[in-house]
């Protein structure tokens, strides 16, 4: 079969049928742009950038990513007054990575949607007069702020900050955050409370600042708890039974929170009952009898079907 070949027409052609909305055309020149973008010289770039951020709320949700990294002082009245007129959150990246201080100031409220208040936190942290206000973010986001801004952090906080972690983990057992980094064909092949994502990130940085005796502490802790959970009965069992590597997975993920959980000093639980109300219940039954065998049961319920198709 004869290979076919794709030939690009003149770049400005494509632009002007994008731009004059040209009626059957738009569709496949906004397709011809975006495929074409990186290779093009920065004059044309910039023209297709400016033509999407005059567009659609589609098109410009697609340039507004590009704009962290395309980004250019003569686009700033354009991203001011789209950032004014609609507050799109994919806007106010550009307008906290490039904008003045003084400016995000003015703005800092409607700014703080999601996850933006971190990237604030990135850029001004070090800056004389900006206080870092810990509790818009994260625990894992406070742990890097100050790990990439070289702050100090002592050692009880980064301790507090570590085990909220693992207590949102196992709060949030649905949305499982498993490293996979040590799998092998796509299935874990052993058990760790640091393959909780988030934990071993946050973990991970708190060595990195020196946090002493926390990071020791804690290092040790999980290493402690990696043959509990290799010799538990849940481990043999799911290793003899027909499932999917997601499955798998999945099943893995909550052997390691049920063995993190239950291994929490008993001076932590206090703190976390204050904290989390929510979390009582699993204190009062320690040993996670409901708990455990309430989200085990519950998957194997969800998933019964599939296990009788395997």
């Amino acid at each position: 079969m004869k290979k076919e070949y794709t030939r690009n027409r003149p770049i400005k052609t494509v632009l002007k049928e994008y731009v004059e909305r040209q009626k059957g055309k738009i569709g496949k020149a906004k397709e011809e742009l975006h495929r074409r973008f990186e290779g093009l010289d920065w004059s044309i770039q910039k023209k297709i950038l400016v033509a999407h951020l005059e567009s659609t709320k589609t098109d410009r949700e697609w340039v507004y990513p590009l704009l962290l990294e395309y980004w250019d002082k003569s686009l700033m009245p354009i991203v001011q007054n789209l950032w004014e007129t609609y507050h799109e959150e994919r806007c106010a990246w550009s307008v906290i990575k490039y904008f003045p201080q003084a400016y995000i100031m003015e703005n800092i409220d409607s700014l703080c949607m999601e996850r933006n208040y971190f990237f604030i936190c990135l850029r001004f942290g070090k800056q004389k007069g900006f206080v870092i206000d810990k509790s818009q973010l994260e625990s894992e986001d406070t742990i890097f702020v100050y790990h990439r801004l070289g702050l100090k952090m002592e050692n009880e906080e980064a301790k507090e900050l570590l085990y909220d972690i693992l207590v949102k983990a196992i709060l949030n057992y649905h949305y499982p955050d498993l490293d996979m980094k040590r799998s092998k064909q796509g299935r874990v092949i052993t058990l760790h409370p640091k393959m909780i994502g988030k934990f071993g990130r946050a973990l991970y940085y708190v060595k990195q600042m020196g946090i002493e005796p926390v990071a020791t502490e804690l290092s040790d802790w999980c290493d402690s708890l990696e043959d509990v959970m290799l010799y538990s009965p849940e481990w043999t069992s799911i290793n003899q039974e027909p499932l999917s590597n997601d499955d798998f997975n999945t099943k893995a993920y909550r052997i390691i929170l049920k063995y993190t959980c239950l291994n929490f000093p008993v001076a932590f639980v206090d703190r976390i009952v204050k904290k989390y109300p929510q979390i009582t219940y699993l204190v009062e039954k320690f040993k996670l009898d409901y708990d455990y065998d309430c989200i085990y049961t519950e998957y194997n319920e969800a998933h019964k079907s599939e296990f009788l198709d395997f």
